[in-house]
């Protein structure tokens, strides 16, 4: 009887090491399904900070370009009232 009983104990062990395993199993997959979630979810925002990091660059460009035509401009206006100043005052 002995042996019967531990041939009914290692079945309820084997019974109790199945679950343990199937149970890591599905801890296991679960953190593996919050990984790939977290993966995704930083994909995303890479995406969306590149995309802002572009439309900056873009903005940042106009703005020197204008930022040189104004310089331009008001450079040109100096000169030509410089000008237009000293040719009066050596006409009078």
């Amino acid at each position: 009887m002995s042996r019967k009983r531990n041939y009914h104990r290692g079945d309820s062990d084997r019974d109790q090491a199945d679950e343990n395993i199937a149970l890591h199993n599905r801890a296991l997959t679960r953190i593996l399904d919050l990984l790939e979630e977290r993966i995704s979810i930083d994909d995303e925002d890479r995406q969306k900070s590149d995309k802002v990091a572009k439309t900056r660059r873009d903005w940042m460009l106009a703005a020197a370009v204008i930022d040189r035509l104004c310089f331009i401009v008001l450079l040109v206006m100096f000169i030509g009232g410089t000008l237009v100043f000293f040719l009066l005052f050596l006409c009078s």
